[in-house]
């Protein structure tokens, strides 16, 4: 089987997203303990961002790479989220976007040059190295942020949650 852009980002891209939105249910459900809005602004430092932030980070990764890649418009939500109910429609958002994008909307394209523009100036890339040296890791630097979050905070979640979502691994 060949690696496709569409296997190196959207595939992963989803299934992290539906294992994120597993582990913040285990959130939700331990609100007889842990107030949700307890979770929602928790930090794991600082100076670093709440849950709420994580998870818009998560969700502009995944749809602004995609996106990105597959030369459509950027879709932007606003960063309005107070809820664990509220992250969740996100979640649900962003995987309707991805489940829009076709694998032929990025055949072809492991070289074509994507641009990123920041705070600091414009990032060059090629489509591939994009996806495996910023989208991806990116991506999955923000998926633990949550998951380490929840779990600094007392909800019972565990490897298999991240990696399975609730479901069997393979």
């Amino acid at each position: 089987m060949t690696v496709t852009l569409y296997r190196m980002s959207i595939v992963p891209f989803i299934r992290g997203l539906e294992n994120l939105s597993h582990i913040l249910k285990k959130g939700s459900n331990a609100e007889s303990t842990i107030p949700a809005s307890q979770l929602v602004s928790a930090r794991l430092h600082p100076d670093m961002q709440g849950l709420a932030y994580q998870v818009q980070r998560v969700s502009d990764t995944a749809k602004g790479a995609v996106l990105r890649v597959a030369g459509q418009d950027p879709v932007a939500m606003a960063d309005t989220e107070t809820t664990l109910e509220e992250l969740q429609e996100r979640i649900t958002q962003t995987l309707e976007i991805l489940k829009r994008v076709k694998e032929e909307d990025m055949e072809g394209k492991e070289d074509q040059e994507v641009v990123m523009k920041t705070i600091s100036g414009e990032r060059k890339f090629t489509a591939t190295d994009y996806l495996l040296q910023y989208a991806v890791p990116n991506f999955y630097f923000h998926v633990v942020a949550v998951y380490a979050i929840l779990r600094k905070e007392g909800v019972d979640v565990g490897k298999m949650d991240y990696l399975a979502g609730g479901r069997e691994l393979l």
